[in-house]
């Protein structure tokens, strides 16, 4: 507020000016006889009131806002912000707050920015209930046209439209070049819906978490941008497929798949010996995504009917604990009022399948590219199985692995057979079609 706004809330003068009133008032208190026979000690006394004032932060702050949009005829606008990045305790005081400053510090118009599900949870049970806000609705913008604008700005840059300052340090960009590559994407996300699909479901309307992606796709070292700029360069064309993209997101710096740095999950990982949990992942998400909830509750499923499902295909609620806990973790699923799952704790009223949870089991897993990153990353409970599982460094080899993989999950998916878990999450048919991305590209090489 001192620099936006030249307003320092403890200045001497604006603070007599706050407390006009006040000081006038003073003028005919007890300590009145002071002011001719003693000017010194008035003053102390008149300070020493000022101190009191300010001591109270909260009624002091309400006096300075009322100050000034009184004083300087301004309207006065305060934004309460990330309330529900906190604890539900937190969210709860500051719509109370929000309330009374809203109530008591006219003419203040009050903000609060928060989730829809958020805002009718504490509606029905919430600090809200008592009380009757207006609500707005903001919408995010597309991510397809913030993606459109940064590269044509981009392109901007690399035509000389607009000026670059030289780069110190011996570092050297070719231009023109880099130009080829953002004119290929920029093409590409028009031309291949895939593509858009897999940014959009990913980055699940985070628009900072969809431009890191498709800068990470720039600079991934699992991406060959001098195969693209060559073929660009002889055809004026070329259109980047979706798994080209994806192992770039997979990836992104390390060699490997790394589960800790990507933000793809490894949905056939296991917490125990027990062939079952590779499945555990994709059955919490498919029923959270079959069982959809209704429009009034935003998608939210009731946890503890997620917790009678699993249990009737075998699961102890420890292992559901586990799933819920990487779910969330990773992103693949939200619970009702922003509360994080905790081991040995209960665990969150409800839940709901995020975006990038839903493309995990009806897209990803269906490709050899996500197959071929995880293989490495999961524990393979079959002797047999394991001994044929190596690292692999050519293509054939790697497609080979991954069909094995398949084969060993295949089998493990027999545990659950007989007991309904393909209303959730269909490993036979997802296999099938896994089988035939490896053989069609089998025959293209």
């Amino acid at each position: 507020m001192r620099i936006d706004h030249y307003v320092d809330i403890v200045e001497r003068n604006f603070v007599r000016g706050v407390y006009h009133s006040e000081l006038k008032q003073f003028e005919k208190s007890i300590y009145s006889d002071f002011r001719e026979s003693n000017p010194e000690l008035y003053k102390i006394k008149e300070i020493e009131l000022l101190e009191e004032k300010i001591k109270n932060k909260g009624e002091h702050l309400r006096k300075v806002i009322q100050h000034i949009a009184n004083g300087r005829k301004k309207q006065i606008v305060i934004f309460i912000d990330n309330a529900d990045q906190r604890d539900e305790e937190t969210q709860q005081q500051a719509f109370l707050i929000s309330q009374e400053i809203a109530e008591r510090w006219k003419p203040v118009t009050v903000f609060v920015a928060l989730r829809p599900e958020t805002f009718y949870r504490s509606q029905k049970i919430g600090a809200l209930s008592g009380y009757h806000p207006k609500a707005f609705t903001i919408s995010p913008p597309r991510i397809d046209r913030v993606i459109e604008k940064r590269l044509e700005f981009a392109l901007k840059l690399t035509n000389g439209q607009i000026p670059v300052e030289s780069l110190t340090g011996g570092v050297h960009i070719n231009l023109q070049k880099l130009g080829y590559l953002i004119k290929v994407f920029l093409a590409s996300t028009k031309q291949n819906k895939e593509l858009g699909e897999c940014i959009d479901n990913i980055a699940g309307g985070n628009v900072r978490l969809a431009l890191d992606l498709v800068r990470g796709f720039f600079g991934s070292g699992h991406v060959d941008t001098q195969k693209i700029i060559n073929i660009y360069e002889e055809s004026k064309s070329y259109k980047i497929p979706l798994h080209e993209f994806i192992r770039a997101v997979i990836y992104g710096d390390s060699e490997y798949f790394n589960p800790e740095q990507s933000p793809i999950t490894n949905l056939f990982e296991i917490f125990n010996a027990d062939p079952k949990e590779h499945f555990l992942l994709p059955l919490l998400l498919g029923l959270l995504g079959a069982s959809g909830g209704s429009d009034a509750d935003e998608g939210f499923i009731e946890t503890s009917v997620i917790y009678e499902k699993l249990q009737g295909l075998g699961y102890t609620p420890e292992q559901v604990d586990s799933g819920v806990i990487v779910g969330h973790k990773k992103k693949l699923l939200e619970a009702a009022a922003r509360r994080i799952p905790q081991p040995g704790l209960d665990m969150p009223q409800a839940l709901r399948l995020t975006t990038l949870g839903a493309y995990h089991i009806r897209r990803l897993c269906k490709m050899f590219t996500y197959i071929d990153a995880v293989v490495i990353d999961t524990n393979v409970l079959d002797d047999s199985f394991r001994a044929s599982i190596h690292n692999e460094a050519n293509v054939l080899g790697r497609l080979s692995r991954a069909n094995i993989f398949r084969q060993y999950l295949d089998k493990q998916w027999e545990y659950l057979i007989d007991t309904g878990a393909v209303n959730a999450f269909d490993w036979v048919v997802i296999s099938k079609i896994l089988e035939a991305d490896i053989k069609n590209i089998q025959g293209r090489l």
